[in-house]
C-alpha cells in the first residue's frame, strides 16, 4: 500500500533516534515489551520461531531474550529501511526484513508466532488486510497490542515542525484549503466487538481473547520524544490528548495437523 501522507516513521528524526538508543539497549525497555513476554510466557515453548511484524529497531528482541529465551528463534520485519538498519547493528546475527505488512514476504504458516504490536492501530483504515496477512504467516498465535475505544474512531495527528521531522512543516500549513493533510498519522481506536467481528468474518474458527496492558511502571516518554509522547498520568496511559486503552489480542488458529507436517 502506497505510504502517501500517513506515513511519518521515514521523516521523523526524533523518534529514530529514540528507536536506535532503544536497540542497542541505552534506554530502558519499553514496557509493552515487558508486558508481551509475559503475554506470551503460558504458550512459549523453546524452539518455536517468531515473527515480529513494525519491529522498529528490534527492541523488542532484547526484552524476548532476556525475559522469555536467550535463543529465541526471531525474525524482524519493519516497513522503515532506517529501523531495519538500526537493528541489523545492532543484532547482526539475526534476520530483519524491510517488509510491507500488506504483504508480507513470507510462505504460509511459516512462524509458530507473529506479533504486532502497536501497528495496527497506526494504520489506514480498515485493518482487513494487514490482519489477513498476519493470520496467513502464522501456524499457531498471532499477539496484537493495540488501542480500543468505546466506540470506533479514526484519529489523524497531524505533525509541525517542532515534532522532529526531518522536513518540518509550518503548523499553518498542516492543512490546506481543500482539507488535504500535509502529513501525518493515524491512531485509530476499534472497540473490543469491531475485532472480534472482523476476525470471526476472516476466520469463524480463531480463539480470540483480550488482554488488558496494564503491566506497566510509571513512565514519560515526553523526556527523549516530544510534546504527545505517551506518559502515565494517574491509572492511565496519554499521549497529548488522547486516553490509550491498550490491550492485547491472542488470536489462536487451528491449524489442521497435515498444514505443520
Amino acid at each position: 500500500m502506497s505510504n502517501e501522507n500517513w506515513y511519518i516513521w521515514n521523516h521523523d528524526k526524533t523518534y529514530q533516534d529514540t528507536m536506535e538508543k532503544r536497540a542497542k539497549g541505552e534506554l530502558p525497555e519499553m514496557e509493552s515489551a515487558k508486558a508481551l513476554c509475559d503475554v506470551i510466557k503460558p504458550f512459549y515453548q523453546p524452539g518455536m520461531t517468531l515473527a515480529d511484524i513494525g519491529c522498529g529497531g528490534g527492541h523488542y528482541l532484547r526484552s524476548l531474550r532476556t525475559r522469555l529465551d536467550p535463543a529465541i528463534t526471531y525474525t524482524g520485519v519493519d516497513a522503515t529501511p532506517a529501523y531495519i538498519q538500526m537493528a541489523r547493528e545492532a543484532f547482526p546475527e539475526v534476520p530483519f526484513h524491510v517488509g510491507d505488512i500488506y504483504e508480507l514476504p513470507f510462505a504460509n504458516l511459516s512462524f509458530d508466532l507473529v506479533t504486532c504490536c502497536n501497528v495496527i492501530s497506526f494504520l489506514p483504515p480498515p485493518p482487513v488486510k494487514a490482519l489477513e496477512e498476519l493470520l496467513r504467516i502464522a501456524r499457531h498465535h498471532v499477539i496484537l497490542r493495540v488501542t480500543i475505544g468505546e466506540r470506533n474512531y479514526i484519529i489523524k495527528e497531524l505533525h509541525a515542525k517542532q515534532d522532529g521531522l526531518s522536513e518540518p512543516v509550518p503548523e499553518h500549513q498542516l492543512v490546506t484549503a481543500d482539507a488535504h493533510l500535509t502529513l501525518f498519522h493515524y491512531h485509530n481506536m476499534y472497540t473490543e466487538n469491531y475485532y472480534r467481528e472482523l476476525l470471526a468474518s476472516l476466520d469463524p474458527s480463531l480463539e480470540v481473547t483480550f488482554v488488558v496492558d496494564d503491566m506497566w511502571q510509571t513512565f514519560d516518554n515526553r523526556d527523549y520524544s516530544n510534546a504527545a509522547g505517551t506518559r502515565v498520568v494517574g491509572q492511565q496511559q496519554v499521549s497529548g490528548n488522547l486516553l490509550l486503552d491498550w490491550r492485547f489480542i491472542i488470536i489462536s488458529k487451528q491449524v489442521p495437523r497435515a498444514a505443520t507436517q
